[in-house]
């Protein structure tokens, strides 16, 4: 095979793999890794013990989304979830484009996000909650506002990480006041009012403060209302005070004039 054909090769596994860089990294996997194989070229992507892989084999002219669950000390055993064979002396851009969309569409499945948000690991704090942070609250908002994916991959490109509250207040809270307006009857609105009251009772405080302040307390009365009739006993409490201090401007506490220090003498005072 000339050198031609293994760049050609190489460019649409690289395609492949930026179209679901996006998609995976809002899932919280890691970035992806190359991976040693005899034959072509392959990247994975990890996230705990599970992992998906995206496999090139020079020799058959296919392209594999594999999957995994790694235990250590153990080799992976690799489970295709699509295939297709590509050809770069007559398969085209838009045939790799096409490949692209299939592996997108499968890693973006129901069943493969709740098989990932289900593989997390949330032990138990000492204080009963779930160590669910806003990271985990977002990726399962993100069933109910699509939209998310692209806006959680722009927010860790131009800042390195997402800043949750600010977030949260910028792009989520005005999705979570227009499902409330419009479609407040809908299926979408009822789960997503699900997934507050779920969250705010195993999350961490984190991911708690950003349910109350960073969506709820953001958005307008109209609705507060629709959405403060599905909350839970204990969720609903919390919002009820924090809408009391909505638009309030909090006076900082005045510092008090610091008391005499006791301190003691240095060794070289001493001496």
């Amino acid at each position: 095979m000339n050198n031609g054909v293994i760049f050609l090769d190489f460019k649409a596994f690289d395609m492949i793999v930026e179209k679901l860089s996006p998609a995976l990294l809002a899932q919280e996997f890691e970035a992806p890794q190359p991976y040693e194989v005899e034959n072509g070229k392959a990247v994975v992507f990890t996230s705990g013990n599970l992992a998906y892989g995206v496999f090139y084999d020079l020799k058959t002219k296919r392209f594999d989304l594999k999957s995994t669950t790694m235990e250590e000390g153990k080799e992976p055993k690799w489970r295709s979830l699509s295939t297709w064979m590509f050809d770069p002396d007559t398969d085209t851009t838009g045939d790799a484009e096409s490949i692209a969309n299939d592996f997108l569409e499968t890693v973006e499945g129901p069943k493969r996000v709740e098989l990932v948000r289900q593989n997390k690991k949330r032990t138990k704090k000492e204080d009963g909650t779930l160590n669910a942070d806003p990271q985990f609250l977002f990726n399962r908002l993100m069933g109910i506002f699509p939209d998310l994916r692209d806006e959680m991959a722009e927010e860790r490109i131009h800042y390195g990480r997402i800043r949750f509250f600010t977030f949260a207040k910028e792009k989520i809270a005005p999705k979570v006041e227009n499902l409330a307006h419009h479609y407040s009857e809908s299926d979408a609105f009822t789960k997503l009012c699900s997934i507050l009251n779920d969250m705010y009772a195993n999350a961490d405080m984190d991911a708690r403060s950003v349910i109350t302040m960073a969506i709820l307390n953001q958005i307008d009365d109209a609705a507060y209302e629709k959405i403060r009739e599905h909350l839970s006993e204990d969720l609903g409490k919390v919002y009820k005070f924090g809408r009391g201090l909505k638009d309030k401007k909090i006076k900082p506490e005045k510092k008090k004039k610091p008391g005499k220090k006791v301190v003691a003498s240095s060794l070289n005072e001493r001496r």
